[in-house]
């Protein structure tokens, strides 16, 4: 599966940002083991002409300490998405070859954002409006947690009435901890993701008339096990969306994914591989009946990474992906 018939293949050359980006940044002691924590993070578009604008990373102003951690409010990728992209062994999930193109998302979309004009059903994506908090390291433990704010309730108005549909209070709750072992060469991970009213199935054209609400749930967790200058994992995923209200078409969509793989350290840089398998989905419908059936996925990513001084890097980078019949994932160039 995964062929498109009647298109012809489109090649492409040019200049990509990728996650390249310019941090203004401040760091301020405030006394007593506390710090003033400020960045503003912007991406530019050198491949694109002067009218383009400037696009807004993780930026944040919070504050530090040694003794309990940090809180900070803005915009980032938060504890979910970052304990995917911190395991992938092909340089955090950039693009070609990278965990992203099939984790965190039921196929199609593979990096969202949430904002107060951005609805996404990427699990893989940067939240606005959020207010969150990181641990200490507590002998190899720390944990975080995140809070989005109920920003864009005033933006939701029932269909075609122009008041406020008070029932909708769209929100975001994210719970994750890891531990890296400090005797022995093992970490283990777990989070989990929770959003409320954010209709990720309709977002992705998957959703039924008449929904009133929504809940969209993401459950990830892992191991890792370093053997010298190899670094062998493996996780599984599982993402839930559902709504409220149906009158025809999906109310329920669920996958389940798992996924191994390498880093191997080499004295000239790192090689990184691995395999990930998205299962295929269960779903449930009120009448229609077009069914979740072979909606899954594998995928092989590997990458060799090249250390030319401490701050060039070159790297080749290659994937191979096969969706069944009705699959949507696919490989990105970012």
């Amino acid at each position: 599966g995964g062929e498109i018939d009647g298109a012809d293949s489109v090649g492409h050359f040019g200049i990509s940002n990728n996650y390249s980006n310019v941090t203004i940044s401040s760091l301020e002691d405030l006394g007593g083991g506390l710090k003033l924590d400020f960045a503003l993070q912007i991406q530019l578009a050198p491949g694109n002409d002067t009218s383009a604008s400037l696009g807004n990373r993780n930026s944040h102003i919070g504050l530090v300490s040694d003794s309990w951690g940090g809180i900070w409010y803005g915009t980032n990728e938060q504890i979910y998405e970052r304990y995917l992209y911190t395991i992938d062994p092909i340089d955090g999930a950039a693009g070609l070859g990278g965990n992203l193109q099939i984790l965190g998302t039921p196929g199609g979309q593979v990096f969202g954002l949430y904002g107060p004009s951005e609805s996404g059903y990427s699990f893989y994506r940067r939240d606005g409006q959020s207010l969150w908090y990181d641990s200490p390291n507590f002998n190899g433990f720390t944990f975080g947690v995140v809070w989005q704010m109920d920003f864009n309730a005033e933006n939701d108005h029932a269909s075609g009435s122009g008041t406020m549909d008070v029932d909708r209070n769209p929100m975001m709750f994210q719970l994750g901890g890891k531990y890296a072992g400090t005797a022995l060469p093992v970490e283990v991970w777990a989070a989990i993701a929770y959003r409320k009213d954010q209709f990720g199935l309709s977002a992705a054209g998957l959703g039924g008339a008449g929904a009133d609400g929504s809940t969209d749930t993401g459950i990830h967790f892992g191991a890792a096990y370093t053997l010298g200058d190899i670094k062998l994992f493996a996780g599984y995923e599982m993402i839930e969306y559902e709504l409220d209200g149906v009158t025809n078409g999906y109310e329920q969509w669920d996958r389940d994914a798992w996924y191994i793989g390498l880093k191997w350290n080499l004295a000239s840089g790192y090689l990184g591989a691995q395999y990930i398998m998205a299962l295929e989905a269960d779903c449930d419908e009120v009448v229609t009946s077009a069914g979740c059936d072979d909606t899954g996925a594998q995928m092989i990513g590997i990458g060799y990474y090249h250390t030319m001084s401490k701050q060039t890097q070159l790297y080749v980078v290659g994937s191979w992906l096969d969706n069944d019949d009705n699959g949507t994932y696919g490989t990105i160039r970012m």
